[in-house]
């Protein structure tokens, strides 16, 4: 996936670069139109330094086109090569302008691009080769040009790319140190997840631990202070668990939370909170249920978790006792969580195994 984005990106690029490349041969129609009007050219003048180099310039982009469209294969350097041919048609038409030579810089810049050095390489040796070419069949025959002319344009040419595989380098350098930072700022984001995650949930259980589950009910107390939707809170408690640790180990306790754990988070909705609360104690809140379904619930997870077998405990099982509690406006948390242990409490005390519902919410002034 990351090998195809990549090779995405790259063809985006190209892309450009031949856009770049059509708008360069279409931006020569009227600048030199309007050279041959000032000069007051003829038709032969028209001829050889206008259309003649615009169809040439036309034909060698149709053929770029073709390869980009038909092969991806060595994509790039066929790409270069155009913008060379096109600086070498452009310097060969325009051949008694001084500073025709000037584009032979378009290949050059066009290889930065790429962020690689043996393009920039590349590039320099075709304007070498284009230059000294140029000299010897029109700008030493046409434009008075002389030996030392090439050889002050050679260095310059030399100089721009080595100043490009400069700017390459640095280039490189910034990504390199943008793709540091970002990964680093991953990281920190990562651990910063852990961290949170592992202040918030309970090691064995996965769950979140009693803290978290206090937060989360105040702020949902808080923000449901005119009763506009039901909130429920159910204590559960794995019943004999101190004989389970005693007669079979800790490690056969541990799987039994875990089993317990894993079928609670499994069996509520998406828009319950469910923590361990303590030990063998869980805690859950309800909302948007109302009391008869969530005591429906209730009571297929405590029937689930008293059919569930335990290799650990060799084929034995555990039941588990609830306490419910239905949240009224002016209730304080404390209050609420009170009925649903007292309820819990009342469940232990008549039998365990089975779910009570706290039906006289302790009343307090607000």
């Amino acid at each position: 996936m990351q090998m195809d984005a990549s090779n995405q990106h790259k063809q985006d690029w190209n892309r450009k670069l031949l856009n770049a490349y059509w708008l360069l041969v279409w931006i020569q129609l009227p600048f030199q139109l309007l050279y041959a009007i000032s000069e007051q050219q003829d038709l032969t003048f028209i001829i050889n330094r206008l259309i003649i180099p615009l169809l040439i310039m036309i034909l060698i982009m149709f053929l770029l086109e073709f390869i980009n469209m038909y092969s991806r294969m060595l994509l790039d350097y066929y790409i270069i090569s155009g913008g060379a041919v096109l600086a070498f048609t452009l310097i060969y038409c325009n051949h008694d302008l001084k500073l025709a030579p000037l584009y032979l810089f378009l290949p050059i810049l066009v290889s930065i691009f790429y962020f690689q050095l043996s393009k920039i390489i590349y590039t320099l040796a075709l304007s070498l080769v284009s230059i000294s070419i140029l000299y010897w069949i029109k700008l030493s025959v046409f434009s008075d040009y002389h030996a030392i002319d090439l050889l002050t344009v050679i260095p310059v040419l030399i100089i721009v790319s080595i100043i490009a595989a400069g700017i390459m380098k640095r280039g490189a350098e910034i990504l390199d140190n943008l793709k540091a930072t970002t990964e680093l700022k991953q990281e920190l984001m990562i651990k910063n997840i852990i961290m949170d995650k592992l202040s918030k949930t309970d090691a064995l259980t996965d769950l979140y631990n009693h803290i978290t589950f206090h937060e989360y009910l105040d702020e949902l107390i808080q923000q449901n202070e005119a009763g506009q939707f039901c909130i429920h809170i159910a204590v559960l408690d794995i019943d004999n668990f101190k004989k389970v640790n005693d007669t079979y180990g800790h490690r056969a306790g541990d799987a039994v939370l875990k089993s317990v754990s894993s079928t609670l988070k499994n069996r509520v909705g998406l828009n319950d909170f469910v923590a361990r609360y303590g030990g063998e104690e869980f805690a859950i809140i309800f909302t948007e249920k109302d009391t008869d379904e969530v005591f429906e619930l209730l009571e297929r997870i405590r029937w689930q978790i008293s059919q569930m077998k335990y290799d650990e405990l060799h084929g034995q099982s555990v039941t588990i006792s609830i306490g419910l509690s239905e949240y009224r406006p002016g209730t304080s948390k404390e209050s609420l969580f009170a009925g649903a242990d007292q309820s819990l409490y009342t469940a232990k005390k008549t039998g365990k195994n089975k779910t009570v519902i706290h039906t006289a919410p302790l009343k307090e002034a607000n």
